[in-house]
């Protein structure tokens, strides 16, 4: 057999084991617990959940507040996208999707529901009741309305949004059977119209400061009355809802609504209390940190880079189940908050170069599958599906008591595939991220787009589009922005994308343009399935004391669980590159990165959900430059005679020259609806296969560093395979791939 045939059976073989040794399994079935609930639902969410909800009761931006006790459990909503109170129920909490391990479904409400409202503003002008949006899948425009956020004082939450520019505070809460909303005005207010509930004509008796109701046809018989407003409040009946007229109130005067069945006694109660009292940080409520230990690499050891684990706490009194979907660092670097898809953000320190004394302290919770994270200014920013919340704590006690909504200006609908991905800075403070299509026809603007938030949170923009499931995004040192697409419709394989703003990128069904764009923005490169079935995002070296690839760009893998160095170049304007992987191994997929400014190494961090090989569901490591040397390549140019590659340290001329130790095939993909692409060969594009690329010539520059490589031919190709089986010239095995992108060959 030819050695150029074993050549390449070997590396092929060597690189398939280390992509594929944790290939996923079947999943047993979901284990629950005596009460119904599975792993989610065990989990200690806190005092409020964010999420879609489902059913009769759908809205597509809510706060689920717990509002009951363990005996008496009962919970409101309320939704964020029109500040209104869509439902209460009594008898437990929210039943949580369990596809795709939480991620595809919706919630719905666990228990009875007492009553709902219809998807529309929370508040209005008597002389206009009228929805103001253009369409269901948006917020309330500014000058009508605006949320704010939350604040959490123990248990208790308080509501804060805007109503044109009177601010307003709200609590709910549940006792003797009875739901109440206190609400609050921050500055003297106009007469105005509030929401209450849907209610059947028919069913409707109204009295002084009060109204019964049946919800629904065989619903419960409902009373609500109004206390704290002496005069001029008036209970109305509109089409099928009930809304209540408000006189004009002044600044910090609360007033009450108490829901709750007819017949039903109702304690008797002080008048509310004022609300700003509960602004202030109340108690902590997750206890002390959990202490867990590193794990420092005990394999790998005479590699020039090394993979440490940040053990995280799967076993920690709230039930969290960790699965990170984004990290950065605090200004002293010992610490880093990092996000969990399940909704919390924690706080992780001991961040040194022994790993011995982490501790984990739960920062936040309730979170909308928050996917992305940033600290500016020592401030935490997370990305959910819902919005960016800035995190506030305010009494230094470790846990966030300010939820402040920095932008939820993106439109969303309920498809479970639209995650917002990624959370990058660039040097004027913009914020940027990416967020999913429908795996459709886009239904709203900002399916399939990367997105920019201004860095006082007012206006979002759309800078491109195209994308199809973008889990990952890059931000250079000089502003440069990256991110990956993963293969289905329209995206024939997975994809890197330098991106532009105007630019499309590949999915037609998120291009957003009339007519239909019939070609494509180039990527920066294509990677095929079995090297990155699933991409993640893209970090860039800026670190001294990560070997020799200081200014460089990596690529992270998801699916395959590995680290890709990329080798970038510009030619007549086209940006084209190749990669070559670590050769690592994590125990997750990875799709987030940075660098630590206190130690200088690449921490990752990631998860397992969609598909992956990886072999636990959440991840966070460090990758450690162990000074060790490095032969790798480190830059690649296409030649028209070829390709010239430049490694990090001096090879053995022989075996380079030896052209048996090279073998060079291309191939490309077909661009269609259709999920994914085979491979088709370059001289018969409708034949399945790769074309073999005879290497003719393979020649070390005087630097002992830059191999020549030439080639029988030099032409645009969205994947060519270079295979070598090199040695340094101290004699070590250097052996790998290049998996590499042509765009464009110069003309000498």
């Amino acid at each position: 057999m030819p050695r150029t045939l074993l050549l390449s059976m070997a590396v092929a073989t060597t690189l398939a084991t280390g992509f594929n040794a944790h290939a996923q399994k079947a999943k047993p079935p979901i284990p629950t617990d005596a009460a119904g609930r599975w792993k989610w639902e065990q989990m200690e969410q806190g005092p409020f959940f964010s999420s879609n909800l489902k059913g009769s009761v759908a809205a597509l931006k809510t706060l689920t507040l717990r509002v009951g006790s363990e005996a008496a459990p009962a919970a409101v909503n309320f939704d964020t996208m029109t500040l209104r109170w869509n439902a209460a129920w009594s008898g437990g909490f929210l039943h949580l999707p369990r596809g795709r391990d939480g991620m595809e479904g919706l919630p719905e409400p666990w228990g009875d529901i007492l009553f709902h409202t219809s998807n529309g503003p929370g508040w209005a002008t008597a002389d206009n009741l009228d929805d103001p949006r253009p369409t269901r899948f948006e917020r309330l425009p500014d000058a009508w309305g605006h949320w704010r956020g939350l604040h959490r004082h123990g248990d208790r939450v308080v509501l804060e949004y805007d109503l044109g520019k009177v601010g307003v505070l709200e609590q709910p809460s549940y006792d003797s059977g009875g739901f109440n909303r206190v609400i609050q005005y921050q500055r003297d207010s106009g007469p105005r119209m509030l929401r209450i509930a849907e209610v059947p004509a028919r069913n409707l008796a109204v009295g002084p400061n009060s109204a019964t109701f049946k919800s629904g046809t065989n619903g419960p018989s409902v009373e609500v009355r109004l206390d704290g407003v002496t005069a001029n409040a008036e209970f109305r009946l509109v089409g099928s809802t009930l809304w209540l007229s408000l006189p004009a109130i002044k600044a910090h005067q609360p007033f009450r609504l108490t829901y709750l069945p007819e017949g039903s006694p109702m304690a008797k109660r002080s008048a509310p209390a004022d609300l700003r009292a509960d602004l202030k940080p109340g108690p902590r409520i997750w206890g002390e940190p959990v202490v867990t230990q590193g794990k420092l690499a005990t394999s790998g050891g005479d590699g020039p880079y090394v993979v440490d684990t940040i053990t995280w706490p799967d076993d920690n009194p709230q039930k969290s189940w960790l699965r990170f979907g984004g990290f950065d660092f605090f200004k002293d670097a010992t610490r880093a908050a990092i996000c969990n898809v399940s909704g919390d953000v924690w706080i992780v320190s001991g961040l040194d170069e022994g790993l011995q004394n982490l501790r984990w302290q739960r920062f936040a919770s309730g979170l909308f599958q928050p996917l992305g994270l940033r600290i500016v200014k020592d401030t935490v920013y997370v990305l959910g599906r819902d919005q960016i919340t800035r995190l506030h704590d305010l009494n230094k006690d470790g846990e966030a008591d300010h939820y402040e909504n920095f932008n939820n200006d993106t439109t969303i609908t309920d498809h479970y595939h639209e995650f917002c991905l990624g959370l990058e800075t660039d040097r004027d403070g913009n914020f940027y991220f990416n967020k999913g299509g429908n795996l459709g026809e886009a239904k709203i603007p900002h399916h399939g787009t990367l997105l920019k938030v201004t860095p006082d949170g007012k206006t979002l923009s759309v800078v491109a589009t195209g994308l199809r499931a973008p889990n990952g995004i890059g931000m250079g040192p000089k502003d440069q922005i990256t991110s990956s697409d993963n293969e289905g419709n329209w995206v024939p394989a997975s994809r890197v994308n330098w991106m532009k703003p105007g630019g499309f990128y590949g999915h037609v069904f998120t291009a957003h343009r009339t007519p239909k764009p019939t070609d494509y923005d180039l990527p920066l490169f294509w990677l095929p399935k079995n090297a990155d079935n699933s991409s993640g995002g893209q970090a860039w070296v800026t670190s001294k004391r990560w070997g020799p690839f200081e200014g460089d760009l990596l690529h992270t893998s998801y699916g395959t669980c590995s680290l890709f160095k990329v080798m970038h170049e510009e030619i007549d304007g086209v940006r084209q590159a190749g990669v070559v992987r670590f050769p690592l191994r994590f125990e997750s997929g990875i799709m987030r990165s940075r660098f630590s400014p206190l130690d200088g190494q690449l921490y990752t961090c990631g998860l397992v959900i969609w598909q992956s090989n990886g072999a636990r569901q959440g991840a966070f490591h460090r990758v450690r430059y162990t000074g060790k040397p490095v032969v790798m390549p480190r830059d690649l140019h296409v030649r028209k005679s070829g390709v010239e590659i430049t490694f990090t340290d001096k090879l053995d001329p022989a075996t380079v020259a030896d052209l048996q130790n090279w073998s060079v095939e291309r191939w490309n993909y077909q661009w269609t609806e259709k999920y994914g692409s085979p491979e088709f060969r370059l001289t018969d594009p409708a034949a399945k296969g790769h074309d073999t690329v005879d290497v003719t010539g393979a020649e070390l520059a005087k630097d002992g560093k830059t191999v020549r490589l030439t080639l029988a031919s030099t032409v645009p190709a969205m994947q060519q395979r270079i295979r070598f089986a090199l040695k340094s010239a101290t004699g070590q095995p250097v052996e790998s791939e290049i998996l590499q992108t042509i765009h464009r060959v110069p003309e000498r």
